[in-house]
């Protein structure tokens, strides 16, 4: 397999992050060019196509790369799973995460958590947040998890877990770990779920 120089790496990702697509495809093909299984950069043009809403032509690099490796590569599975959630295909999503699950022991949280939203949506509501409570306990700094959870215990009308979470991100901000949204998305919503929350003590006391 052809290495890609880290120096390269951070420049297909720069120009994702600037939202310069075809440019950063244009070097990962630079790269299939001369390895064409390169699983690296096969990722990169999975991940490029998903941040471009392209999810058919996503799939199929991942697809390319799972058939590739047997289907039984956890991180494989795992991305399969996730375009699956994207396009609703929960049925199969729980299949390729419950596997990719499985492989990793439950020792991956971002396993974990995707899995618990799927479960979740699917109609396993119990079953799916207690996979997030695990998730979080693997790794309680991953303010997405924190997220995830706020957002179930409002669905499931648990006022008072919410907001303890809300206080728990609120003062651990400055050490959580984020990855595909910025601080200022989260404090947002926070912001918005607090208001909700509030809303629904007062509707309370006036009954």
């Amino acid at each position: 397999m052809v290495y890609i120089p880290e120096s390269l790496i951070d420049e297909i990702e720069e120009l994702k992050e600037l939202g310069k697509f075809d440019e950063a495809i244009n070097l990962v093909n630079s790269i299939l060019s001369r390895d064409p299984r390169n699983e690296d950069a096969i990722l990169q043009i999975a991940d490029i196509q998903y941040r471009k809403g392209e999810i058919g032509k996503a799939d199929k690099a991942v697809d390319f790369l799972n058939a590739q490796k047997k289907h039984n590569d956890p991180l494989g599975l795992y991305i399969k799973g996730l375009l699956e959630m994207e396009k609703n295909n929960r049925k199969e999503a729980r299949k390729y995460l419950s596997k990719a699950m499985e492989m990793t022991n439950g020792t991956n949280h971002e396993i974990l958590r995707c899995y618990g939203l799927c479960e979740y949506w699917y109609g396993n509501r119990s079953k799916g947040l207690e996979y997030l409570k695990d998730a979080f306990a693997l790794d309680c700094k991953d303010a997405e998890v924190i997220y995830n959870l706020i957002q179930m215990y409002i669905l499931e009308q648990e006022y008072k877990k919410a907001q303890e979470m809300i206080s728990y991100f609120n003062k651990h901000q400055a050490s959580l770990k984020f990855v595909d949204k910025k601080l200022d998305f989260y404090l947002t919503k926070i912001s918005l779920f607090e208001k909700f929350i509030k809303a629904k003590k007062l509707f309370q006391l006036r009954k």
